[in-house]
């Protein structure tokens, strides 16, 4: 009876798939998370729940998203550092399945800000920060304001350095567009091709439900973007000779963000370390997380 059943219920679970797709695009994130060592976790700053995820043994390395992204940006990352170092990767404030509040105000100090209540409720006193995107901007502020607290810093292809040539993403924006919002499946797919240079594979489902959760979020994340950004403060104005010891990761194909900014922000930096990758795009933790790894645990090696 069992051999009759099984084709049965192998139909049903291809067609629940095809039918509704999110619940196994949940199961595949639970099932990544748990296979880098990593458990979600949540916890109450101000008037923001907040949702985490957490896992591995040694120093506390807290991760910080780009723009539009999630938490689970970090999830190839993670599996490699987890035997290593205590990572923590959260949804910011107005992502993923944190709170977000239209009342709530959500600029560079705002959200400073309540990083810092994050790591404080954790009970973080001395640990490696790192960022990508937007979330690089937020740590080497961050880095900036708390140089007791943040032992190294991380920086994959943050914004920050205006310097920089102006990049694909960044001539669009000075027109008035912004390329980085979703508001249908053409924009998502716009998006990732600005992202990579090889886009690790996803199935055409999953796609579909990042793409139909990127729609939801556009109104509200265009507004975060404008908060944020209005008023930029530079790299250029704000960390020169910071001695915080400090990794850049840059991919050489870098379109949202010109890779000509990575030797700008190295030179702005007399303790970092320059790291750049051919053929790779604005994710490069993403994309090439095996050797994005590697260069973080060599740069924590001393080389």
């Amino acid at each position: 009876m069992l051999a009759y059943l099984l084709p049965g219920l192998f139909a049903l679970l291809v067609a629940g798939y095809f039918i509704e797709p999110t619940p196994y695009v949940n199961t595949a994130l639970r099932l990544q998370r748990r296979l880098a060592g990593l458990k979600t976790k949540s916890v109450r700053i101000g008037r923001h729940h907040v949702v985490y995820m957490e896992g591995g043994r040694g120093d506390p390395l807290l991760l910080l998203h780009g723009f539009g992204a999630t938490r689970d940006n970090w999830l190839l990352l993670a599996k490699e550092l987890t035997p290593h170092f205590r990572v923590i990767a959260l949804d910011l404030p107005g992502y993923g399945e944190s709170d977000r509040h239209p009342s709530a105000v959500y600029s560079l100090g705002a959200q400073l800000k309540r990083i810092d209540r994050f790591v404080r409720a954790l009970g973080l006193t001395r640990f490696h920060l790192g960022g990508n995107s937007m979330g690089g901007y937020l740590a080497a502020h961050y880095a900036r304001e708390h140089p007791a607290e943040v032992q190294s810093l991380w920086l994959l292809a943050p914004a920050g350095v205006v310097s920089a040539e102006p990049s694909e993403v960044l001539s669009a924006l000075e027109r008035g567009e912004n390329p980085l919002l979703v508001n249908s499946e053409a924009d998502f797919a716009r998006v990732i091709d600005l992202c990579f240079v090889r886009p690790p594979y996803t199935p055409k489902g999953f796609l579909k439900v990042f793409a139909a959760r990127s729609m939801e979020d556009a109104e509200f994340h265009a507004r975060l973007f404008d908060e944020l950004f209005r008023d930029p403060r530079s790299f250029e104005d704000s960390l020169s000779g910071m001695t915080t010891p400090t990794l850049i990761t840059w991919g050489e194909r870098d379109r949202i963000l010109h890779a000509s900014g990575a030797p700008i922000l190295h030179a702005l930096l007399p303790a970092s370390e320059l790291h750049l990758m051919p053929d790779t795009g604005h994710v490069p933790m993403v994309e090439k997380p095996r050797e994005s790894a590697a260069a973080f645990l060599k740069f924590q090696r001393g080389g």
